[in-house]
């Protein structure tokens, strides 16, 4: 499914931090896609003066169009429970209810595109460019294997930590809808751990390594 407004988020966003530029990587800035529901950090990334673009669908903002559009947090007000975010679709500043639009992200799956300046704080991580090696069909198995063993070396930690099952996040009852076998989890969940399961063997492959099942 497309996702619209990117590049009217973008703009907005950069001309609301006083940049003069036409993307984020030629103001400076790092880009990330994130697959996780964590409110509380990216309210926290907020504050810390990135950018966040959640994507949640055209309904929330009034369209009869169910497609999933990004927007922009501006603002959260926590006493309030109120959330400032440009609206896309008259792009304007709009106020809305914390929690609704809580409920309305993570029930549009939780994505979201994040920003973050380069300073004297930033470690920029070296990574190979692994772009052009392709995962064997042979070893999609294998990716699926490390994927849920990735998930269940967190959920054993998560654990040691005194987390449990909860329909939603709450990090103060210690409760997250991720704990629950690999096979349960919704494909957006799988799709964190195979990223990483993916990038692992490519990374073996690129070193020179040959992966063979005995």
């Amino acid at each position: 499914m497309e996702i619209k407004h990117y590049s009217e988020c973008e703009a907005f966003a950069l001309q609301h931090k006083g940049l003069e530029a036409p993307c984020f990587e030629q103001a400076g800035w790092r880009v990330f896609k994130r697959y996780e529901f964590n409110p509380m950090a990216i309210f926290a990334a907020v504050g810390k003066g990135g950018i966040i673009m959640p994507i949640v669908s055209g309904n929330f903002f009034g369209d009869s169009d169910e497609g999933l559009n990004y927007t922009v947090i501006i603002t959260v007000n926590r006493a309030k429970r109120t959330i400032l975010l440009f609206n896309p679709l008259t792009g304007k500043e709009e106020q809305f209810d914390l929690d609704e639009f809580i409920s309305q992200w993570e029930t549009d799956g939780s994505d979201c595109v994040t920003a973050f300046a380069n300073d004297e704080r930033t470690y920029c991580p070296p990574l190979n460019d692994l772009t052009a090696i392709s995962l064997p069909e042979d070893l999609i198995a294998l990716r699926e294997v490390l994927a849920e063993h990735a998930h269940n070396v967190w959920a054993t930690e998560r654990q040691s930590e005194g987390w449990t099952y909860g329909p939603k996040r709450d990090d103060h009852r210690l409760e997250t809808p991720d704990m629950l076998p690999y096979d349960r989890l919704p494909e957006t969940e799988k799709d964190y751990d195979r990223k990483m399961a993916t990038n692992t063997i490519k990374l073996l492959i690129d070193m020179g390594y040959r992966i063979e099942r005995q």
